[in-house]
């Protein structure tokens, strides 16, 4: 039951009692629990419940310990502490230079954790675990980061081993889109959902694949990225030696770079889109081409993996359906509909600046095998 607390948040208890127990079993756990201080009641807003009010909900106790989630991405670290009852408690961010060794970054990571947690009242014994996001994918069998990271200090090392030897604390080391798209399960807005998709544009445009309630990367943990995945067969040089790949059609850098001649200056991406919001003729057609070209990627992921929905986030999801709608309707066009209707494609519900890192943490809260909460 703990172990279905930590995964899915405060549940009732005829939730509950679907995971395999009979209804006398879970009134049975629920009243150990709560008699231990294990577990709460909760109203649906997950406020404690007040006197004299009946109970919905049944929680784990969030002083019971803590997941602190790291995102050491491109030019910036931050850190998200959050209780085992998926409170965020605090959280933090600190620039830095993207040529950084990576023992340098962890133990500036080490430094932050040690702050943030004096700010929420916690011991770093009662952590029960960090996870750490890379942007890249991380091989499945040997741990290390694979040449397609895009922070290159990091290519070749085992994340995992490195942060715990420097940190002190069991690690789960894990690629951005991944943690991300947890992250939209566990607070967002695929809250609830067993079969869907998260799309996460950032430096490059990757995915996260939940299936069966479970994250899928893939025999390799390369997994998801679809910013490699060929749109234009005779299209410009992808990094990865690659041609025409999405990543050189539709990521922010793309973007950006064909308005050069109409506005005689490279905006920011977050420039685009407030333009784009404001009727600029150019900025809405540079976004509306990224959707349609990441509409065919996700034509394609869908025939593949039938998700229930589709999220897009990162720091393309503020555009909304300036970009959204082109690429459904160019979705639409390419998969096979097989009678039903295709995914809704939605923007997420976290922002670019807090997906990653909260979703680092909920690898942490949702395993209860590799990271048991403290004992007491």
């Amino acid at each position: 039951m703990i172990h279905a607390l930590r995964q899915h948040g405060a549940m009732s208890r005829a939730a509950l009692a679907e995971i395999g127990l009979s209804r006398s079993t879970v009134a049975s756990v629920v009243g150990e629990l709560i008699e231990a201080g294990a577990a709460v009641e909760v109203a649906e807003s997950g406020t404690k419940i007040r006197a004299g009010r009946p109970p919905t909900l049944i929680g784990l106790k969030g002083g019971l310990g803590v997941a602190v989630g790291v995102e050491i991405g491109n030019g910036i670290v931050r850190i998200a502490v959050c209780d085992v009852a998926q409170e965020l408690l605090r959280r933090d961010a600190v620039q830095v230079d993207e040529q950084t060794s990576p023992q340098d970054t962890l133990l500036l990571v080490d430094r932050l954790i040690d702050g943030l947690l004096e700010q929420t009242g916690f011991r770093r014994d009662e952590v029960i675990g960090v996870g750490i996001a890379m942007p890249g994918p991380i091989q499945r069998r040997t741990g290390l980061t694979g040449r397609a990271c895009t922070l290159k200090p990091w290519v070749g090392l085992d994340p995992r081993l490195l942060a715990e030897h420097v940190l002190g604390l069991p690690v789960h080391a894990g690629n951005d889109a991944n943690l991300a798209a947890l992250a939209e399960m566990t607070w967002g807005a695929a809250r609830g959902l067993r079969d869907y998709a998260y799309i996460y544009t950032a430096t490059g445009i990757g995915a996260g694949f939940v299936m069966d309630g479970r994250l899928y990367v893939g025999a390799n943990g390369t997994a998801g990225e679809i910013g490699h995945t060929t749109i234009d067969e005779d299209g410009l040089v992808c990094a990865c030696g690659g041609r025409g790949c999405l990543n050189t059609l539709a990521n922010p850098d793309a973007i950006t770079d064909q308005l050069w001649q109409s506005h005689g200056r490279r905006p920011s991406i977050g420039e685009v889109i407030a333009l784009a919001h404001e009727g600029d003729a150019g900025c809405r057609r540079v976004l509306a081409d990224a959707g349609r070209h990441i509409g065919v990627a996700m034509a394609n992921m869908y025939n593949l993996l039938d998700p229930e929905l589709i999220v897009l986030g990162g720091s393309l999801a503020p555009a909304g359906d300036i970009l959204i709608e082109p690429l459904r309707q160019s979705m639409m066009r390419r998969a096979i509909h097989a009678g039903e209707a295709v995914p809704d494609v939605v923007a997420g519900e976290i922002g670019i600046d807090e997906v990653v890192v909260v979703g680092a943490a909920a690898a942490v809260l949702r395993d209860a095998t590799r990271f048991p909460l403290p004992v007491r």
